[in-house]
């Protein structure tokens, strides 16, 4: 085999082992009920993603993965449990850069646990490009106070 068919057969091994991970997971995460539908106003990226701006339904599947579904596009969100505050409203929550955002947290209505986004890599790389670009802050010295 070579180097060209040994990648393609991982790529399809994989598809299909995340594919029958999110099935089974599926079934779980409806029997919890933690779907949701949210109106995003602007485009977003969910790792290397681009997602349009639009309706989608946000199902945690299970502790490690979110399903977005949207009219025109879907995809499969890895992420991290988080403790918090349970609030009444479920809520998504967005990493701003520039004009960019990412999806970084997803709460269900009245769950003190999150699910935490997991950074991709054009996340991390665009986060350094916004750190080296910002503006060093101003010092400003005190004048000492006569007596």
């Amino acid at each position: 085999m070579n180097a060209k068919s040994t990648s393609k057969l991982r790529t399809y091994l994989l598809a299909y082992v995340l594919g029958a991970v999110a099935m089974v997971s599926a079934s779980n995460g409806f029997a919890q009920g933690n779907e949701m539908r949210v109106n995003v106003p602007f485009a977003f990226h969910n790792g290397s993603q681009r997602m349009p701006a639009g309706v989608y339904t946000v199902s945690i599947e299970s502790t490690h993965l979110i399903l977005l579904r949207g009219s025109s596009r879907s995809s499969i969100v890895s992420t991290n449990p988080e403790i918090g505050k349970p609030s009444a409203k479920g809520k998504l929550v967005f990493q701003r850069y520039g004009d960019q955002y990412f999806l970084r947290e997803v709460w269900a209505a009245n769950s003190e646990t999150g699910q935490k986004c997991v950074k991709s890599k054009q996340e991390r790389e665009v986060e350094i490009a916004q750190s080296k670009a910002a503006q060093p802050g101003a010092e400003l010295a005190l004048n000492q106070v006569s007596r």
